[in-house]
């Protein structure tokens, strides 16, 4: 994005090629439109997309002000079309081509994919919930856990705290009952990063327990021998 003053006024370019790393495309609205509002919040230009700043009208007396107020506010708009237009892929460039604003172009990409978003948000809290540790490590099961709720908080249904927990403890295991107990029973929240040292260290006793259940298997052989 170039600028060469930072007034109020300024008309600012969109370098797509620079600032969004991967065009749009089916499968890939939630994170496009997760850099795109920030992009344009950035250059608080999001008013632009979503309507909240209209097409200021020339006023009665056409005056200069008035029609520099609103031949800027086109040139912007569509400098804004050009980078939604430049940002998607082929597949999706000729549902955009009769949008003469932004905000019409923006809004129907929203129309096109938001349900799309839906379903995979409900794909995706399904996997929460059928989610098993398994073979797993503590840290690789709640990795695989935190990066579906960050999924789904790219596309709007962000995971609570109490819910993430649930989901966390439903998978870990019968043998991790004795840590969930307490876990379940506390008022407060636990936050991501609270949990993960908790379960970990709970793992690491486990694995104490076991060692030494295995040592004093090898030592009662020998004895017995």
């Amino acid at each position: 994005m170039s600028s060469s003053a930072s007034s109020k006024n300024q008309i600012i370019t969109i370098n797509f090629a620079t600032t969004i790393n991967e065009k749009l495309t089916p499968s890939t609205f939630p994170q496009w439109r997760a850099q795109f509002e920030a992009l344009l919040i950035g250059y608080d230009l999001i008013d632009f997309v979503t309507g909240k700043l209209q097409c200021l009208a020339i006023d009665a007396e056409q005056s200069a002000t008035s029609k520099a107020a609103n031949s800027r506010w086109i040139r912007q708009d569509k400098l804004i079309l050009h980078a939604l237009l430049a940002s998607t892929s082929t597949t999706i460039t000729p549902f955009l081509a009769s949008c003469k604003t932004s905000h019409e172009a923006w809004t129907k990409l929203t129309c096109l994919y938001a349900g799309k978003s839906r379903t995979r948000a409900m794909q995706l809290k399904e996997d929460l919930t059928l989610n098993n540790r398994g073979n797993q490590t503590v840290t690789e099961f709640l990795q695989t856990i935190k990066l579906i709720a960050d999924e789904l908080a790219i596309i709007d249904h962000p995971v609570s705290d109490d819910d993430l927990t649930l989901y966390i403890l439903n998978g870990l295991g019968p043998e991790y009952r004795e840590i969930v107990a307490p876990i379940r029973a506390r008022e407060n929240s636990h936050r991501f990063k609270e949990l993960h040292d908790m379960l970990v260290g709970h793992e690491s006793y486990l694995r104490r327990l076991d060692q030494q259940a295995t040592q004093n298997l090898v030592a009662t052989a020998h004895f017995s021998q």
